[in-house]
């Protein structure tokens, strides 16, 4: 395999990767980090949703057409006239860091979907440096022909590219390989040496990360893992909708009262301590993905199959800093809630179901102090979380709406 070639057509997986992403305005290169770009489509400073869905079709048609950055500089002078968009850098630079990086990357992640087709029948992967480059760097020239099981954990730091520029690229090889290489099995991981740098200083808002030695800041992730655990998952959501449509078809509408249940909710300890107030986007994702284990993720609620992507929710949550406190109770309502009710819609022209679900519980924040926790489903989909302080008893009854699918006693 050679590095990626711009200029040729690229392979389906390279543009399914980047259509399933969604367009997000941005301010500054570091208001998302790692994973969350194989949710989010941004161009730094791009902050206006008809600017970026410009550039996102320019993108898109560099990477289907096979188009040049020349052909995409023409496309680049067009929008930047027409929004009299103002950017940092040279427009020589600054046109080659957008359509570089989104090439590349995009390349990188529909490469690891194919590398992970093949990993029962080439189990190994071998890193190699792109011959030719004028001025290599010293790490990623010592990784070169670096062969490791496909699921060692170096990958998850070091799967290129691992910088600005970076051509390097992964070989998937088989037993007869590594024999042919003189070798009985794959080599020893390189130690992972993290180092913290500070990113933003030229921004509003300097931040400090850790990122691995040789690799550039930001870089430090597989592009395309969570993309490909995505799709997984979105597969299983289907095949358990589809599994539980005829219970969701089956519930009858009774309200609360007419259930017995108490018309005051009971007030649950803090399973854990709040967490601080979080203004950058990128540090929500981050602690939702810590909250809850991944990226996206898949949570049975009580036979409610439920898909939570960290990116969508985070910047739905970074709207309002004072929600980020409660981060550490999502994967407690969504263990265990108190309630969850269901709103049934169906389609009349095509008979399709349209599921909303809305988990409620409440729980004591201290200082005679409560707290209702609400988290909103669309077709299986987590689309919202918020929170209101209980003052009353009105703010618990208007949240519980539709069907009764699960209560606790």
């Amino acid at each position: 395999m050679a590095s990626a070639g711009y200029g040729s057509l690229p392979f389906a997986e390279q543009i399914a990767f980047f259509r399933r992403k969604f367009n997000l305005p941005t301010e500054t290169w570091t208001d998302i980090l790692h994973e969350a770009h194989d949710h989010a489509f941004v161009v730094a400073g791009a902050n206006r949703m008809d600017l970026l869905a410009d550039f996102r079709e320019a993108i898109d048609a560099a990477i289907a057409n096979g188009e040049t950055l020349e052909q995409f500089r023409t496309r680049f002078d067009r929008i930047v006239a027409q929004y009299g968009w103002d950017y940092n850098g040279g427009r020589n630079w600054r046109s080659r860091v957008i359509y570089e990086t989104n090439m590349r990357q995009s390349y990188n992640a529909g490469r690891y979907a194919q590398l992970q087709e093949l990993k029962k029948v080439r189990p190994f992967w071998r890193y190699k440096h792109a011959d030719g480059e004028k001025y290599p760097r010293p790490l990623h020239l010592a990784w070169n022909n670096l062969v490791l099981s496909a699921d060692d954990p170096w990958w998850d730091t070091h799967f290129p590219a691992n910088g600005w520029g970076c051509k390097c690229y992964v070989e998937a090889l088989n037993e007869r390989d590594l024999k042919r290489m003189g070798k009985d099995g794959p080599d020893q991981a390189p130690p992972l040496d993290m180092q913290t740098v500070t990113i933003g200083q030229r921004g509003p808002t300097p931040r400090t990360i850790d990122t691995p030695a040789g690799v550039d800041p930001g870089f430090g992730y597989t592009p395309g893992r969570d993309a490909w655990f995505k799709q997984q998952a979105e597969a299983a959501l289907n095949e358990a909708k589809a599994q539980h449509a005829v219970r969701w078809e089956a519930i009858d509408a009774h309200t609360a009262a007419e259930l017995g249940r108490p018309a005051m909710p009971p007030v649950f300890p803090l399973p854990e301590a709040l967490g601080p107030r979080l203004e950058n986007p990128a540090d929500v994702i981050a602690a939702i993905k810590e909250a809850l284990g991944g990226f996206y993720t898949v949570h049975d609620v009580h036979g409610l199959p439920t898909a939570i992507d960290a990116t969508v929710v985070g910047l739905h949550i970074a709207k309002n800093a004072g929600r980020t406190r409660y981060i550490p109770l999502m994967a407690d309502l969504l263990a265990d809630p108190w309630e969850v009710w269901t709103i049934l819609q169906r389609n009349p022209e095509t008979d399709a179901l349209r599921i909303r679900a809305r988990l409620i519980k409440v729980y004591d924040v201290g200082n005679g102090r409560g707290v209702l926790l609400v988290c909103d489903f669309q077709r299986g989909q987590f689309v919202g979380w918020t929170f209101l302080p209980m003052r009353r008893m009105r703010d618990v009854q208007a949240q519980r709406e539709g069907l009764l699918w699960f209560g606790a006693n």
